[in-house]
């Protein structure tokens, strides 16, 4: 997404947007689009890495808890047997 919005086409559209209004709604849709470009830098970056950073934390523990599940099934997790004299 972020790689999409560095894009020369699309900052090209960016651009073009306002023209396609008229002059009186020019100059809202420009402070429109500053306001919300703002809000994204200030905001949309910030949750976008501790979504990203939970999607691995989730994966990592989900991952290990199969491994270790798996290898308690195979039975390399058994306690050794108490030997009696």
């Amino acid at each position: 997404m972020l790689w999409t919005m560095r894009r020369p086409w699309l900052k090209s559209l960016g651009r073009v947007g306002p023209n396609m209004f008229g002059p009186e709604r020019r100059e809202t849709m420009l402070a429109s689009m500053k306001r919300q470009n703002r809000f994204a830098r200030r905001i949309g970056l910030p949750l976008l890495t501790i979504s990203v950073n939970l999607l691995l934390a989730s994966m990592l523990l989900t991952t290990s808890y199969l491994a270790i599940l798996r290898v308690y099934e195979s039975g390399y997790l058994q306690p050794p047997e108490i030997q009696s004299r």
